[in-house]
């Protein structure tokens, strides 16, 4: 018999602390204040990318120009440092893609994205508290609570938890599934970030909270068009070079037309 096995009841258990986030109803005030930020472009960005891609703020800090596919509109993080090492892909919404195209006149020349061109190097931990704080969100808001929005009013939005789970990279660092897993439910995962960033400049355009199945309706019926006007315009050896890109042979791509 272990002589201290009882004593565990007598200690609390440790509760986890969650990084600080407004609630839903203060988010459209917060991303206002982001959007009308006065300090270096750069942490405007910063903050406005972190919103739309719930990304850990290390991430963001490490993220390099290298591993951005444009023409597959994906993040690849790559993370290997002495405290965290993780690889995952996050789909590029329109309007994370924006940011980064305004970078590009910034930081292009350099090799992380986020960089401190006055110290040369990547941006330390707290650029984006600080720059929150100056915004008076002391106490009230963190960039890593932006995971915490994100999570919670995705599932409220009613999309796929496992989805909505693997784009937040929960997977511990050392599990099998993080290292063969990471690109799964990735169309899911695309339309998600899509929806999240629309849904994020909803509410920052009309200055209130949206219900959530109105915005969900809204947004989804400006995708469809936004894809459908999309097709419309394409010209025809693009949509066969995509149909071939999805695995279509040229014997079922010939059925295709003759159908």
């Amino acid at each position: 018999q272990n002589p201290i096995d009882d004593l565990k009841a007598l200690y609390p258990k440790a509760k986890s602390q969650h990084m600080k986030h407004v609630d839903i109803n203060e988010l459209p005030a917060l991303l206002q204040a982001i959007e009308g930020y006065n300090g270096h472009d750069q942490t405007r960005l910063g903050m406005k990318f972190l919103a739309y891609s719930f990304c850990r703020t290390i991430e963001l800090r490490m993220m390099k120009w290298s591993h951005i596919d444009f023409a597959n509109r994906l993040w690849r993080v790559d993370i290997d440092n002495l405290k965290i090492a993780r690889k995952h892909v996050v789909p590029l919404s329109d309007q994370m893609l924006a940011v980064l195209e305004e970078m590009k006149a910034i930081t292009g020349q350099y090799e992380y994205v986020f960089y401190h061109t006055g110290m040369h190097q990547p941006y330390s931990e707290e650029f984006i508290n600080n720059a929150l704080d100056i915004l008076g969100y002391a106490g009230k808001q963190t960039g890593h609570g932006f995971r915490h929005i994100a999570s919670t009013n995705l599932n409220e939005l009613g999309y796929m938890g496992d989805a909505i789970e693997k784009q937040m990279a929960h997977d511990k660092k050392s599990s099998i599934r993080a290292v063969y897993n990471h690109a799964q439910h990735l169309e899911e995962r695309r339309k998600i970030m899509q929806v999240w960033a629309d849904f994020l400049d909803l509410l920052r355009d009309k200055g209130e909270v949206v219900d959530f199945q109105t915005a969900r309706q809204q947004i989804e019926n400006s995708l469809y068009s936004k894809k459908s006007s999309t097709l419309e315009d394409a010209d025809k050896q693009e949509l066969i070079n995509a149909l071939l890109h999805k695995g279509l042979s040229m014997d079922e791509l010939r059925g295709l037309i003759s159908s």
